[in-house]
């Protein structure tokens, strides 16, 4: 089997979209299957629901950058996670072969990946779920019994972020009860002042844990109180207010 095609459970593929990497045109590959549970996930498809969804051939994405090659800029590797699929690299070595650029989503629990990834050259832009303050208050967000282990991973995955000369974006999705002023302040004061902070409102619709599908989000000036504080402090910062914020 190809390199690249091996080890890779691709259970998404968009053709091309203006959403995922901002100013490009990118094909998005979405792997299945994640290592947490966070209780507003709004992608649970690709974490709990696999058994819903078609594996997709990844010569699927080849194929796609192929007839796309001239006007698409590059491939979005997100998820689920896809830093637990063990064929991630050679994907991303025949997407590169192919002329795309490269993104990678992760929730940077797995820093070991992304330093290898880093090494070899694979990644333009490093995207990193910023979900909550790096302490054990990120257990309730990931829904984990424990968030201390996690919190030390994606702290070391941060430290990489911030050396590694590659573009980097830091999402947080603004959560009432996980995200408040306080712990914005926080995470705030403690973000890499040369990525970019995604502010993403909540989508309460369609959640992993029913309970949040529904629950009280924040509002419009809410949501650019906390954008101006942030960018108050020297942070670039994207807010994407969803669809009725």
């Amino acid at each position: 089997m190809a390199d690249g095609n091996a080890g890779f459970d691709l259970r998404g593929l968009i053709a091309n979209s203006l959403l995922e990497w901002e100013d490009h045109v990118a094909a998005v590959a979405v792997a299945g299957g994640c290592n947490l549970r966070c209780p507003f996930c709004h992608s649970w498809r690709y974490v709990t629901g696999l058994a819903d969804l078609r594996p997709l051939d990844a010569e699927e994405l080849f194929r796609l950058l192929e007839r796309q090659s001239g006007w698409i800029d590059g491939v979005v590797f997100t998820g689920g996670e896809p830093t637990l699929q063990p064929g991630l690299a050679g994907m991303m070595r025949r997407a590169r072969a192919l002329g795309a650029r490269i993104k990678l989503h992760t929730n940077g629990s797995r820093p070991g990946v992304v330093r290898k990834l880093l090494r070899e050259g694979l990644l333009d832009l490093l995207a990193l779920d910023y979900k909550a303050p790096l302490d054990g208050r990120l257990a309730a967000a990931t829904g984990l019994e424990d968030g201390g282990a996690l919190a030390a991973a994606v702290r070391e995955t941060f430290v990489l972020a911030a050396g590694a000369g590659v573009e980097r974006e830091y999402h947080t999705t603004l959560v009432p009860g996980f995200v408040d002023e306080e712990a914005f302040a926080e995470m705030a004061e403690r973000l890499d002042r040369g990525g970019l902070w995604i502010l993403q409102q909540f989508e309460n619709g369609d959640c992993l844990d029913r309970r949040f599908s529904g629950s009280p989000r924040y509002g419009g000036e809410a949501l650019e109180r906390l954008a101006a504080r942030a960018r108050a402090e020297g942070i670039r910062v994207l807010l994407r207010k969803g669809k009725s914020a």
